[in-house]
C-alpha cells in the first residue's frame, strides 16, 4: 500500500515476514524534491508533518501516552494534532504491559531523491519575508521541533538512510533517529551561523547521538563534515559501500556504486531489526527514551533558535546571501 503525500514528499508502507510470523511494516519517507535540494518549505514541511502524523497512527501508540505541555508561544504556528500527537509526548511508566501489533509500524526509514538529502531550511522564503520579526524563519523553527519531537518519540525504530548533503535543519531531522546509514561522501553540519542563526534546535539530539565533545564540533565549528568522518564522531551508525583498510579507515567505492551500497546496507540493517522479537525492541527503545536525558532541553533548544530571529544580524545576512545567490 502507498500514501502519497502532497508533493514533495513519498510515505510507503512494506511488509516484511520473519519466522512465519504475522507481516511487519515498514514506513519509508522519501524526500521527493531535489530541484530544489528537498528543502524545508512550507509544502515539505506540509507533507512531512502528514506522513508523521499518518506514521504515528500506524504505530503501537496505545503503549504511549501523548501529553501536550509546551509554553504558548513554542506552539504557536504549528499545526494542532502535530502538538497533540508528537510535540510534547511523553512515554508512559515501564510498569505497563505491551502488546505489539506485528501489523503495526515497526521501522521507519527516512531516505532522498537527487544530489542532496536535505539542504535545511528553503530560504527562498525566509529571503521574500518583508517582516523584519522574520516570522516564516520562526514558523519553520517551529515545524522543524515539532517533527524532531515526533521522530524521536516514534515507539518504531528510525533509521536515516543519507546520500548527499543533510545540512542544517536536514541534518537536526537526521540526528533525531535511531540509526544513521551514509555514504563516505555524504555531507553534515550546520551552516547556520552565516544568516545569523542559532544550530542550539539540534543540540539536544546531536549530543544525544555523538556526546557533547563532538557535538560542539558541528555546532561551533560550523564546517560540513563528510560522512567518513561523522562515522569517526558517532554521528553516523554504518558507512555504506565502504571496505576497511589496514588502519580501520574507509576505503570510499567509486560514486556510482555508492548510492547502491546505500539502499543495500539500510535494507539490511532493517532485515535485522525486524527479524528481533517486537516486544524486546520496543521495551528497549522506551527504556532508552527514559534515559535521555536531553529530551528536557529541547525547550530551551528551541528558544535559544528563536532568540536570533528577528535580529539585525539575521536579517541583514540573509538579505545579503539570497542577494548574491540571485
Amino acid at each position: 500500500m502507498t500514501f502519497q503525500a502532497p508533493k514533495p514528499l513519498l510515505l510507503e508502507y512494506s511488509s516484511g515476514c520473519h519466522d512465519n510470523k504475522p507481516s511487519c511494516a515498514v514506513a519509508t519517507i522519501t524526500f521527493n524534491d531535489p530541484d530544489h535540494r528537498n528543502a524545508l518549505g512550507d509544502e515539505m514541511f506540509s507533507a512531512l508533518e502528514d506522513a508523521l502524523l499518518d506514521i504515528q497512527k500506524n504505530c503501537e501508540v496505545n503503549q504511549i501516552s501523548f501529553q501536550p505541555d509546551l509554553p504558548g508561544d513554542i506552539k504557536n504556528n504549528v499545526r494542532p494534532e502535530i502538538n497533540q500527537l508528537g510535540l510534547a509526548a511523553h512515554t508512559q511508566a515501564l510498569n505497563t504491559s505491551p502488546t505489539p501489533d506485528h501489523s503495526k509500524t515497526r521501522v521507519v526509514v527516512l531516505r532522498a531523491r537527487g544530489s542532496a538529502f536535505c539542504a535545511g531550511f528553503d530560504l527562498r522564503n525566509v529571503a521574500n519575508d518583508t517582516n523584519g520579526s522574520q516570522p516564516v524563519l520562526a514558523n519553520y523553527l517551529r515545524r522543524l521541533h515539532a517533527c524532531i519531537e515526533i521522530i524521536s518519540r516514534l515507539p518504531a525504530v528510525t533509521v536515516a538512510a543519507v546520500s548527499g548533503a543533510a545540512l542544517a535543519g536536514g541534518c537536526a531531522l537526521v540526528s533525531a533517529c535511531d540509526f544513521v546509514v551514509a555514504t563516505p561522501n555524504a555531507k553534515f553540519g550546520y551552516p547556520t551561523h552565516v544568516i545569523g542563526l542559532s544550530p542550539s534546535i539540534s543540540a539536544p539530539t546531536l549530543s544525544s547521538r555523538m556526546g557533547m565533545g563532538s557535538a560542539r564540533e558541528l555546532l561551533l565549528g560550523g564546517q560540513l563534515i563528510l560522512g567518513v568522518r561523522a562515522h569517526e564522531l558517532g554521528f553516523v551508525s554504518r558507512i555504506a559501500g565502504a571496505t576497511l583498510a589496514s588502519n580501520n579507515a574507509p576505503i570510499q567505492p567509486p560514486h556510482q556504486h555508492q548510492e547502491n551500497a546505500l539502499i543495500q546496507e539500510t535494507n539490511i540493517l532493517v532485515s535485522t531489526l525486524l527479524a528481533k522479537e517486537p516486544l524486546a525492541l520496543l521495551t528497549t527503545k522506551r527504556w532508552l527514551q527514559q534515559l535521555d536525558q536531553h529530551y528536557a532541553g529541547r525547550e530551551s533548544a528551541l528558544l535559544a533558535s528563536l532568540s536570533g530571529v528577528g535580529g539585525a544580524e539575521s536579517v541583514d545576512r540573509v538579505a545579503a546571501i539570497w542577494k548574491n545567490r540571485t
